[in-house]
């Protein structure tokens, strides 16, 4: 979604400031993808990503020797949910 919205202000600026213009937008962009801080932010939505489906595997998994299958993953999520509205307070 970011480099759709990066090419689209890009490609705004550069039709309004010509050549010159989208050429700096465009080395900008390169600028920030290299950038020490954008791969620290890569790294931490991965790390994140990592973490958060460690969690849901934990939350999802089943007793037993069951093997987890998409519709079996689906329906555990589902009694989740359901137990999470029976134990929140009404709002």
């Amino acid at each position: 979604m970011g480099i759709v919205l990066a090419f689209a202000v890009g490609y705004f600026v550069g039709a309004n400031a010509g050549q010159a213009g989208y050429q700096e937008v465009i080395e900008a962009l390169h600028a920030v993808r290299e950038s020490a801080e954008f791969e620290a932010l890569i790294e931490a939505m991965r790390a994140h990503a990592a973490a958060t489906l460690q969690e849901l595997s934990v939350r999802v998994g089943q007793p037993g020797d069951e093997p987890l299958t998409p519709a079996s993953v689906l329906e555990r999520v589902r009694d989740l949910i359901g137990k999470a509205r029976l134990t929140s307070p009404a709002s």
